[in-house]
């Protein structure tokens, strides 16, 4: 469970947004801080707890928080589009300048070759980098915002 203490319904959103339908950046931050993978092993987190001293629309909060989560999940999906293709270009040049450096070596001197083939590697590297380690790191922070997929709202106000 996720439990988060406010004054009143308008701390949850952003004073900024005429809507009124946009979740605070540090609301959303707190929430999102439940949802580390080891916070996840822990506990959990199934149920967000608002404790108020007014009254809160749960369903306003809970369409909020998914839109935001929307949001996050769409940034992700398009920076590891952007991780492919830059990727695939890596491989281009890394294939490129091998197959020149091989065709070189057997035209001109050795150092050029060297050259060469070390650019042809270093760009094959860096695709492979992309693909074996910041496209898991992103897909792994977009699985850490499962828990806001199926979660429920409970209203607690405190009486005075």
């Amino acid at each position: 469970m996720m439990q988060i203490k406010i004054n009143s319904e308008s701390d949850l959103y952003n004073p900024l947004d005429p809507t009124g339908m946009r979740i605070n950046d540090s609301v959303y931050a707190y929430l999102k801080s439940f949802c580390t993978e080891a916070e996840s092993r822990k506990h959990k987190h199934d149920k967000l707890q608002v404790i108020s001293d007014g009254p809160v629309n749960a369903d306003r909060l809970k369409q909020a928080i998914r839109e935001a989560v929307r949001k996050d999940e769409a940034e992700f999906d398009r920076q590891i589009a952007v991780n492919r293709k830059k990727a695939l270009s890596c491989y281009a040049v890394g294939i490129v300048l091998s197959i020149l450096g091989i065709t070189l070596w057997v035209l001109l001197d050795q150092v050029l070759l060297a050259f060469i083939s070390f650019l042809g590697s270093t760009a094959i590297s860096d695709g492979i980098t992309i693909q074996l380690q910041m496209n898991p790191d992103i897909r792994r922070l977009k699985k850490q915002l499962e828990p806001f997929n199926d979660f429920e709202v409970e209203v607690i106000q405190n009486r005075s």
